[in-house]
């Protein structure tokens, strides 16, 4: 139960770990940032505290995928075509002299957050296979038309001035619906994200931790202070996009977050997230894979989610 509650809130972003204490855990950066207490970030955070999201879809969904390498590679394939399509529509709203709202985000972190590549990576060198051996499933391809829909909407909506607008605001009628997809996928990365890498590693066997789930950006030894930093600058990054457009706009994009984090829980579902039995399956095989790494003595000691403990001394064998 507790290894579903973090998968579901690696995606579902930090109010799963509402109830953490430490600052270092998702909840604990949630709750001392400054930006997402103001603006656009705040109201999208509304959506998770309105639980606008299906965490049991999410934690089984997680969860199923470990049940065995083949389930794996279906779900990564599944990523690998929805943040294939999300990082093309970003990368359109970012080119050029006028990028749109959301590619104005976008350029600043799409060197650190992009996925695809690192998705396709996974499939190749831990799956000896590629995205054309899995056919785009239902759940995947509906997402991706929800992420065309609102890239298309936010780029014709470019440039509308605002009815009567009389402001000093420098406010358009663009409506960035694309930022909401950035938000439901991105901010769960950097919120959860790497949480999994151990487990999914232990659970089927890896050498390595998926590159899914790791971002480089981040340093072993500072990253929670890191992450925070990080997490604060994309909070803001989504208030200076909200800041100059209208309410109906930000309502609209709020309302788009929704839409996505309902498209999310359907590629999760049917990966395997309405299967209590594979979703046991794949808790079982992380917590076997955690239990034979301390019974055979690895050299480094580390938790259940990966973070070190202990070093083997080289002379003496112990801890």
């Amino acid at each position: 139960r507790g290894l579903a509650r973090v998968a579901s809130a690696r995606v579902a972003g930090p109010r799963g770990f509402a109830t953490a204490a430490a600052d270092d855990t998702p909840g604990g950066i949630f709750r001392s940032s400054v930006a997402n207490k103001s603006g656009l970030s705040h109201a999208l955070d509304a959506v998770m505290r309105e639980g606008h999201h299906d965490m049991r879809a999410f934690g089984r969904g997680t969860l199923a995928a470990l049940a065995s390498r083949a389930a794996y590679a279906r779900f990564t394939a599944a990523h690998f075509h929805f943040y294939s399509e999300l990082e093309r529509r970003l990368d359109e709203a970012a080119r050029g002299p006028n990028p749109t709202p959301t590619g104005s985000v976008w350029r600043l972190f799409s060197e650190d957050l992009r996925r695809a590549p690192a998705l396709e990576r996974d499939l190749a060198l831990l799956l000896d296979t590629t995205p054309g051996d899995h056919p785009v499933t239902p759940a995947p391809a509906a997402y991706m038309r929800l992420i065309a829909t609102a890239a298309e909407r936010e780029a014709s909506s470019c440039g509308v001035p605002i009815a009567g607008s009389g402001g000093s605001g420098g406010e358009t009628g663009a409506t960035p619906a694309l930022l909401a997809h950035f938000y439901a996928r991105y901010l769960a990365d950097l919120f959860g994200g790497s949480m999994l890498g151990w487990p999914t590693r232990r659970a089927l066997g890896f050498r390595t931790t998926p590159q899914f789930y790791v971002h480089d950006v981040f340093v072993e030894g500072g990253a929670a202070s890191a992450r925070k930093d990080y997490v604060e600058r994309v909070y803001e990054a989504i208030n200076d996009a909200g800041a100059h457009v209208d309410d109906a706009a930000a309502a609209e994009t709020v309302d788009e977050a929704r839409r996505a984090f309902a498209a999310n829980a359907a590629v999760f579902a049917e990966s395997g997230g309405s299967s209590l039995l594979f979703a046991t399956v794949g808790g079982a095989r992380v917590l076997g894979g955690y239990a034979a790494e301390r019974i055979w003595g690895a050299r480094e000691q580390r938790d259940l989610f990966g973070r070190l403990v202990k070093r083997r001394d080289p002379d003496t064998g112990k801890f």
